[in-house]
C-alpha cells in the first residue's frame, strides 16, 4: 500500500496501526495545497458476498454521516472524505498531531488524584458532546485518546461505529447480523461484550481509564487485569492506592457491573467532577478576578521567565575534532566526551553529578551509514524501529513540521515518553543526515523538568554545528 493513491488523491505514505477491524495509514492529499497529511483507515468486510457488500455501503454511509456530525467538536477528527474501493470500504480523517494516552499511563506508574481528576473532566467534557448526538463511542482506552501536541487538548479518535461494516454476516434467511464484538477486554462492560452497549458503556470504559491511570494497573485480562469480586462482580481496586473518598465514589458509580447502577450520562458525571474542586468562596468576583488574571498570564509569565533564564546563562563551546561536531552548553553543566556506540558526549547540570534522582542529560550522537546512502526518511524509519526495538509498546510522537532543521540541514523530530525504574522519562530525539552519517541529539528528563529546561536545550539545539 505504500505509496498508493486511493480515490485518485489519497497518496498512502506509512502504515500507523492494524487491529482486527482494519488498517490504518498515515497519508497526504495530493490535490489540496501543501500536500496536508490525513489519516486513511481501511475497513475490509469479511466477505464479498454482494448481499453482505450491498448492506456493508448502506451502513458504512450511515457511519460516515455520524461521524461527520462528531467532526463539528474541535476535539474530534474532522471527517474528510469516505468512499468505496476494491471491495473494501475508505474514511479520510483529519491527523491529530500527539501522542496517545498510553504513553501517560504507563504500567507501574500511579498518576496523582489531581492529574486523574483532570484527565477525567477532559475526557468527559468531550464525551458529553458524543453523547448528545446519541453516539456512543464503544472504544474508549487510552490508545483511542490523543493529547493533541499544539494545545495539550484530549481528541478522542477511533469511534468503534464504523467497524460494524468489517464484522457483519447475512444468516440463511437474508437477516443481517453482526457477530464479532467490539470494543477491547477490560474496558468493555458486560453489556457491551453482549452485543448490548449503551452510552453508559463509554462511561464505563472511562472510570477503567481512571482507575488505570492511579494504580497503575492495566486492565486488560490479558496482561492481568483488575480483579473483580467473586459475588458482585464489581471492580476491587481501592485498595490498590491512596484517594478520597469523594473521588473513589465517583469512579466506583462509573464502573458498576450493572449498567443501570451508574451514572445515567456523561453530563452528569462531570457535573459531579466538577463539585470536586468547588468550594465556597467569599467575594467571588475579586477571586474569579485573581484566578482569570493567573490562568491567562501565568503560563506565559512562567515560560517568559525559563527563556530569560536561558538566555542569561553562560555559554561554553565544546569541539570533537573527529567527528567534526560543535555546541554550546551552560557553563555550569558537566561535559562527558564518551567514545561507544555512536555516543560521542553527554552534557548534564553540575547538581546531577551528585543525585541519584532520574536522568536529565543531552546526548550527541554520530554513527556512520551503510554503503547505500540513506535518505533522511529511511534513517527516522531506522531511528524509529530502534527506539521501539528497546522499548517493546511505546508510541512515538513524530512532528512531521517541514521547517525542522539541525546544523541548519533538514532534520526529523521524534518525541516519546519511557519507565526508567520509578523515573517517567520524556525524550525528544532531533536528527539529520549529511555527508555519510548520521547526527542526532537526544534530550532526556522527568517529566515534571523537561519542559523546564527546554529553552536551555533548544539554545544548545541551535547552536550545534557540523563542519
Amino acid at each position: 500500500m505504500i505509496g498508493q493513491i486511493l480515490d485518485g488523491r489519497y497518496q498512502i505514505l506509512e502504515q500507523l496501526g492494524q487491529g482486527g477491524f482494519g488498517i490504518t495509514f498515515l497519508a497526504i492529499d495530493i490535490k489540496r495545497p501543501g500536500n496536508p497529511q490525513c489519516v486513511v483507515k481501511q475497513f475490509q468486510p469479511i466477505s464479498t458476498d454482494p448481499r453482505i457488500l450491498e448492506v456493508g455501503e448502506r451502513l458504512f454511509k450511515r457511519e460516515a454521516k455520524e461521524l461527520e456530525r462528531l467532526g463539528n467538536h474541535d476535539q474530534i477528527p474532522r471527517l474528510l472524505a469516505y468512499f468505496q474501493q476494491y471491495q473494501q470500504f475508505y474514511l479520510v480523517q483529519e491527523y491529530i498531531q500527539g501522542h496517545d494516552l498510553s504513553q501517560e499511563l504507563l504500567p507501574g506508574t500511579q498518576l496523582s488524584e489531581a492529574c486523574v481528576t483532570k484527565l477525567l473532566h477532559d475526557i468527559l467534557e468531550v464525551l458529553v458532546f458524543v453523547h448528545q448526538q446519541n453516539l456512543i463511542h464503544r472504544d474508549l482506552k487510552p490508545s483511542n485518546i490523543r493529547r493533541r501536541e499544539s494545545d495539550r487538548k484530549i481528541v478522542l479518535i477511533d469511534f468503534g461505529a464504523v467497524k460494524e461494516i468489517t464484522t457483519q454476516v447475512v444468516n440463511p434467511q437474508g437477516q443481517t447480523i453482526i457477530p464479532t464484538q467490539i470494543g477491547t477486554p477490560g474496558y468493555m462492560p458486560t453489556e457491551q461484550a453482549m452485543g448490548q452497549p449503551t452510552l453508559r458503556s463509554d462511561i464505563y470504559a472511562v472510570g477503567v481509564i481512571a482507575i488505570q491511570a492511579l494504580t497503575g494497573i492495566n486492565p486488560d485480562p490479558r496482561r492481568g487485569g483488575l480483579p473483580t469480586h467473586p459475588q458482585t462482580k464489581e471492580i476491587i481496586w481501592r485498595d490498590r492506592v491512596s484517594v478520597s473518598p469523594k473521588l473513589a465514589n465517583i469512579i466506583d458509580k462509573m464502573v458498576r457491573y450493572d449498567h443501570n447502577q451508574r451514572y445515567q450520562s456523561a453530563k452528569e458525571v462531570l457535573q459531579a467532577i466538577k463539585t470536586l474542586s468547588s468550594q465556597p468562596k467569599s467575594r467571588p468576583w475579586k477571586v474569579w478576578l485573581g484566578v482569570g488574571f493567573v490562568a491567562i498570564f501565568a503560563p506565559l509569565i512562567v515560560w517568559s521567565f525559563y527563556y530569560w533564564r536561558a538566555s542569561q546563562v553562560k555559554y561554553l563551546s565544546y569541539q570533537n575534532s573527529e567527528h567534526n561536531v560543535q555546541i554550546k552548553y551552560p557553563e555550569n553543566w558537566i561535559k562527558q566526551e564518551l567514545g561507544d556506540f555512536g555516543e560521542v558526549a553527554r552534557f548534564f547540570p553540575e547538581y546531577q553529578k551528585q543525585s541519584s534522582k532520574c536522568p536529565l542529560e543531552i546526548l550527541i550522537h554520530v554513527s556512520d551509514l551503510s554503503q547505500r546512502l540513506l535518505s533522511l526518511n529511511e534513517y527516522k524509519n531506522i531511528a524509529i524501529q530502534k527506539i521501539k526495538n528497546n522499548n517493546p509498546g511505546i508510541a512515538i510522537a513524530e512532528n512531521k513540521n517541514s521547517g525542522i532543521t539541525l546544523a541548519n540541514f533538514n532534520a526529523y523530530k521524534l518525541t516519546y515518553t519511557r519507565q526508567e525504574g520509578q523515573c517517567h522519562l520524556q525524550v525528544m530525539e532531533i536528527g539529520t543526515v549529511r555527508n555519510g552519517k548520521a547526527y542526532f541529539i537526544t534530550y532526556t528528563a522527568d517529566l515534571e523538568q523537561y519542559s523546564q529546561l527546554m529553552p536551555i536545550v533548544e539554545q544548545m539545539i541551535e547552536s550545534f554545528q557540523i563542519k
